[in-house]
């Protein structure tokens, strides 16, 4: 599966691609209230450049809604391989809106580390309209992806879109895990993690996951 934005909404279509994806690049910019909208002119042209130029198989754009990066914006993209990250950094040397964007004093990338994504099946739900994206980051055992396994469903039925998983590999929290899980409303988050609450395999969990950091991020654009 891969992502369209259509109409200012979030949506699904059918690509073999997406499965192809064995990283993501995760990029965090504090960027002041009055620039914001600017910055996101010209991320777009910066995302056209990623997609055509470096091969990225998805980018999403977002703004962080929690915590401490709160109103910060957030650039996931996925590639195959990191040839795919060595060419995005060739993009944004040569790409003037990127330029532009660092010199207008506004922007200040505070963030960007690279996922190493590990296989977990889940029963995607294409037919919603993708909104909000929940990231959990945690310090966690080698039985992490069984875990993580068997609790997917849960998140499956009560309204995640999609489910990834992987370790990061880079930056200060190199060899954390981190759950990234889409949904299409704050009412699924809140019935997936009230579901979680009474589930024993959760809970049982939690006492070898160390969770240090839980963001949602209001996904603006997929690409």
């Amino acid at each position: 599966m891969s992502l369209v934005s259509r109409n200012g909404l979030n949506h699904y279509k059918e690509d073999a691609t997406m499965s192809d994806a064995n990283y993501f690049v995760i990029t965090v910019a504090k960027t002041e209230p009055d620039y914001f909208n600017t910055a996101v002119e010209q991320a777009s042209s910066v995302i056209d450049d990623l997609k055509s130029k470096a091969g990225a198989i998805t980018v999403t754009l977002g703004r962080i809604a929690t915590g401490e990066q709160a109103g910060s914006v957030a650039l996931f993209q996925s590639y195959e391989s990191l040839s795919g990250f060595e060419k995005a950094m060739d993009v944004y040397a040569a790409s003037s809106d990127y330029q532009a964007m660092m010199a207008s004093g506004k922007v200040q990338v505070v963030m960007r580390n690279i996922l190493k994504l590990h296989s977990v099946p889940f029963e995607q739900n294409t037919s919603d309209t993708m909104k909000f994206a929940v990231l959990t980051r945690a310090s966690a055992p080698a039985s992490s992806v069984a875990t993580i396994t068997q609790l997917a469903p849960v998140f499956a039925v009560n309204g995640a879109m999609t489910l990834r998983f992987g370790t990061i590999v880079t930056g200060s929290n190199a060899g954390n895990q981190l759950l990234g899980v889409t949904y299409p409303s704050m009412d699924a988050i809140e019935k997936t993690y009230d579901a979680l609450g009474a589930n024993a395999d959760y809970q049982a969990a939690l006492g070898s996951f160390n969770i240090n950091l839980r963001v949602i991020i209001r996904i603006l654009s997929i690409h």
